[in-house]
């Protein structure tokens, strides 16, 4: 049986860059190699393409220019009328082949330039089957401000917050005057409104931290947000998404066992170095997901707040279209028993593999790899549209005889 070519997209112009070839190298090594056939696909900070064997070794990143000599640079013909979609490689006489055919792009991309829309537009402009969540589902979770007001509106329960964005300018601006009039109450939370879940997030004790904590959020992205502190503060994690019959199901819940009062980009990611053992699989990365960490599966909770946790997350995810397989984060208090949906991060790193492993569906990595490539197939189906101007009286030019 022939298999099916998944090409494997990681890397990008993103603050994670880093932590996206993690998650990009997990996949390859757990991809079920009986079915599918993985082609690395690395995506460099300046968004230029590359393959070969040399991006499955760990060891080889950051690239340099001797290990990009053994690399092929690639990108893909553009037209929707591929009967197969297609790389087209830079230097074929080196690689004695003009083209590589792939059926399906899997992304393993985290923060902008992949995990919020601008590659799935791509795709679909092209024509060509990809996984993960929709353009508009992709770009709707990264924004967090975009996020907390649909779930007003459906009901879910969020924190109250401040948005402030950067001034269109390009002298400087007074940091003093853009907070003036700003009520916070502290300690607070600040951090972008459009990067992952722990990139420049800080609490501020007072205005004069505030303010630098803005200054900080604004070296990576034009939009900030402020947030309440929640005290007696305990995190629950829990991924969503289609199993294979089309109904919507849920993991286990988890709750970090976190080390601080918040969870920051080193605490996720830089937990442990080197390889982890998880079950049969040697994975030859620290995983974000928080594997290095301790974790509490399926923690004790009152049925009202494990309803809450399960209910929101199946209400938001089928509200975006019922795509993907994000992980969704909500924040407790834990002397009040107020919970608060907090984000959605639309790719998690590790693909949260680890909540569908614990869950009553005991879905292990490669089996997860397996129902993502196919739920990838049938969005692309769903897509679908014979475009007949003719039909949809549209036609403005007449052919001429």
């Amino acid at each position: 049986m022939e298999k099916t070519k998944v090409a494997v997209f990681f890397g990008g112009p993103s603050f994670e860059h880093d932590v996206s070839i993690l998650t990009g190298l997990q996949v390859m090594q757990v991809i079920d190699i009986t079915k599918y056939e993985p082609i690395p696909v690395y995506v460099d900070i300046d968004g230029n393409w590359w393959t070969g064997k040399a991006l499955l070794d760990m060891r080889n990143y950051p690239l340099n220019e001797r290990i990009k000599k053994n690399l092929f640079q690639i990108a893909i013909p553009v037209g929707r009328k591929n009967n197969s979609p297609k790389f087209s490689i830079s230097n074929p006489k080196i690689f004695g082949k003009k083209f590589i055919d792939f059926d399906i792009a899997f992304f393993a991309f985290h923060g902008n330039g992949g995990e919020n829309g601008p590659m799935q537009g791509v795709m679909e402009l092209l024509n060509i089957p990809y996984t993960g969540a929709d353009i508009s589902s992709s770009t709707l979770y990264m924004s967090k401000a975009e996020t907390k007001a649909i779930c007003r509106n459906l009901g879910i329960n969020v924190l109250d917050e401040v948005i402030i964005s950067k001034p269109n300018i390009t002298e400087k601006f007074n940091i003093s005057e853009l907070t003036k009039g700003i009520k916070v109450k502290y300690p607070a939370f600040v951090k972008p409104a459009n990067l992952g879940s722990s990139v420049g997030i800080s609490k501020v004790k007072n205005k004069e931290e505030l303010q630098s904590a803005i200054l900080n959020v604004f070296k990576l992205d034009n939009t900030v947000i402020v947030e309440p502190f929640v005290a007696n503060l305990k995190e629950y994690n829990i991924a969503v998404m289609k199993n294979l019959d089309g109904e919507i199901i849920t993991s286990v819940i988890e709750s970090p066992v976190e080390k601080h009062e918040f969870l920051d980009f080193k605490d996720k990611y830089l937990a442990n170095d080197g390889a982890k053992k998880v079950g049969p699989v040697k994975l030859a990365v620290p995983t974000e997901g928080l594997l290095s960490m301790g974790r509490e599966y399926a923690p004790k909770l009152d049925k009202k707040s494990q309803n809450f946790i399960e209910t929101s997350a199946k209400k938001l995810f089928e509200y975006m279209g019922a795509t993907g397989n994000p992980r969704i984060d909500f924040l407790c208090d834990t002397k009040s028993k107020k919970i608060w949906l907090n984000e959605v991060n639309p790719i998690p790193g590790a693909f949260a593999f680890y909540l569908w492993e614990k869950s009553k569906y005991k879905i292990n990595y490669s089996k997860l790899i397996d129902i993502i490539i196919k739920n990838g197939f049938k969005n692309f189906d769903a897509r679908q549209k014979n475009i007949d101007l003719k039909s949809s009286a549209s036609i403005i030019f007449k052919k001429h005889n």
